[in-house]
């Protein structure tokens, strides 16, 4: 049965959090200094510096709405005499001042810091200058009249929930200074529509770009090595999406409920598919899971009832339950595992419509395990390219040949784990072996195999070997 609160766990998990985050905390300021009309409040923060401070005492801060209109932040303040550099924005410096609707930050400041400008509901836009290294969490949260912000080339991190709630932000432009883009940082901008990921950054935060229905597209730089959990949560409008060679690991729910998405690319490099992570992306109609793969999760793909064809890598050895439960659109899958995967409970759904293609002397493995339950005579295999002749070659070499008790396979180094198999004329797979990534040579043991000749395959390499 599909699960219809499958949503609920993640915006339970959002109030908890933000309960913890935006617990207030009482701050005190120093002095006040009045610039172009405005005081601000200030905190020293060593004999030359100081900080802008909200100017509540208490932890009243929804009333606060000390300032508004237009705002210039001096880069310099004196008191008693002391004439201070400003050059941090403190926690909840603007928190809740609604009427705020624009602001002048210095080249002096280096980092705005814990929920500074949380819900300053008016405020339009916001140019973060190229003294600014760190945008701290919550910095700008639900701040829902923030259509544009320019963030300067310093940044190196921008932090947790940084621009959550920002529902009138329609781009972004994070520039190539930022390594990291915190958990929730841009989660639930309605309006955003694009993204520019700079080639600097390593990870995408747990939820970073959940729940931006208007996103339609986003490329993903090589240098990110890991996409969080829910990272692209119900992206409803995200159509296609490329993840690069340097991923290898995609979180729980990093796609789900991505209605849109008819396609995406799954690169060598990752590893596992998480639980959930194409949960009901109904629009996607193929998926090819790359050999580097070796676990598929729980309901990766469930409900993509649009989904009709899946080939699954030669590395795979198990699939989760209810992985394609759901995907009632099924006509084809080809796994190229010689192993048949171990599944799940209700994996697969609507099996008569289904055909399954095996390697090569896999048919008996596969229609005795769990596959055949759910596909019974529907499974072939593929042997078409077994008795391809291929002329000489420096991928592998075999001696002595013809061989009598044992023979010697060497190749160039192998780049990743390969299955060399030999297969009679008949094209039937009689014995195979295991080949890991680095191997450079292997001997045979075809003492058991009759007298004849053969071919030995390695990918879609093959060689005739003659047996004495």
């Amino acid at each position: 049965m599909k699960d219809t609160n499958f949503g609920k766990p993640l915006s339970r998990l959002i109030i908890m959090v933000a309960i913890c985050m935006l617990s207030f905390h009482a701050m005190a300021y120093d002095f006040s200094y009045t610039h172009q009309g405005t005081t601000l409040y200030y905190t020293i923060t060593s004999s030359n510096t100081v900080q802008v401070a909200n100017y509540s005492s208490d932890n009243n801060f929804q009333n606060n709405n000390y300032v508004s209109g237009d705002v210039v932040i001096p880069s310099s303040v004196t008191n008693n005499g002391t004439t201070y550099s400003v050059t941090s924005i403190g926690d909840w410096a603007f928190s809740y001042c609604s009427s705020l609707t624009s602001v002048t930050i210095p080249n002096s400041v280096t980092s705005i810091d814990y929920a500074a400008f949380y819900e300053c509901s008016s405020l339009t836009s916001v140019t973060i200058p190229n003294s600014v290294t760190s945008i701290g969490n919550s910095a700008f949260r639900n701040c829902s009249g923030l259509t544009s912000v320019t963030i300067g080339n310093s940044v190196t991190s921008i932090g947790n929930y940084a621009f959550c709630y920002c529902s009138g932000l329609t781009s972004v432009t994070i520039p190539n200074s930022v390594t990291s883009i915190g958990n929730y940082a841009f989660y639930e901008c309605s309006s955003l529509t694009s993204v520019t990921i700079p080639n600097i950054v390593t990870s995408i935060g747990d939820a970073a770009f959940s729940e931006c229905s208007s996103l339609t597209s986003v490329t993903i730089p090589n240098s990110v090595t890991s996409i969080g959990n829910y990272a692209f949560y119900e992206c409803s409008g995200l159509t296609s999406v490329t993840i690069p060679n340097s991923v290898t690991s995609i979180g729980e729910c990093a796609f789900a409920y991505c209605s849109s998405l008819t396609s995406v690319i799954i690169p060598n490099s990752v590893t596992s598919i998480a639980d959930y992570a194409f949960y009901e992306c109904s629009g996607l109609t193929s998926v090819t899971i790359p050999n580097s793969v070796t676990s598929i999760g729980n309901s990766a793909f469930v409900w993509c009832n649009g989904l009709t064809s899946v080939t699954i890598g030669n590395r795979v050895t198990s699939i989760g339950g209810a992985a394609f439960y759901g995907c009632n659109g099924l006509t084809s899958i080809v796994s190229n595992a010689v192993v048949p995967p171990a599944l799940g409970n209700e994996v697969f759904t609507n099996p008569n419509s289904c055909n399954v293609i095996v390697p090569c002397g896999s048919l008996e493995a596969y229609t005795s395990s769990q596959w055949n339950n759910y596909f019974p005579n529907r499974i072939e295999e593929d042997c078409s390219s077994a008795l391809q002749e291929v002329e000489s070659t420096r991928e592998f070499v075999v001696y002595p040949n013809p061989a009598s008790g044992f023979a010697i396979v060497e190749f160039e180094t192998l780049q990743e784990h390969s299955l060399l198999r030999i297969a009679d004329l008949g094209g039937r797979v009689i014995k195979t072996f295991d080949l890991s990534a680095g191997t450079e040579s292997v001997r045979l043991d075809i003492r058991d195999i009759p007298s004849g000749v053969y071919t030995l395959m390695i990918g879609n390499t093959t060689k005739k070997l003659i047996v004495e």
